[in-house]
C-alpha cells in the first residue's frame, strides 16, 4: 500500500489522502467523495508516497465513461 495525496492542480488543495495498492496512472478516473476525477499527472511518486493532480469531470462525461467501459 502506498499513501496517495490527490490535489487540485490550480490551488494545490489536498482533496483527499488515502492508501492505494499502486499509484494511479495518468488518464484514469478516480472517485473522490461523490465526484469523479481524471488523473492529470503525478509528482514525486516514490515507493513510499505519491502526489497526484486531478481534474473534476462533468457528471455527464463521467456517466458516459462508465457506460462505455
Amino acid at each position: 500500500m502506498i499513501p496517495v495525496q490527490y490535489r487540485d492542480p490550480q490551488t494545490e488543495e489536498i482533496l483527499e489522502r488515502r492508501y492505494e495498492e499502486e499509484a494511479p496512472t495518468i488518464g484514469t478516473q478516480v472517485r473522490i467523495g461523490f465526484e469523479e476525477y481524471r488523473v492529470l499527472y503525478r509528482w514525486r511518486c516514490v515507493p513510499t508516497s505519491c502526489i497526484v493532480y486531478v481534474q473534476r469531470i462533468a457528471r455527464e462525461a463521467a456517466r458516459e465513461g462508465r457506460t462505455a467501459a
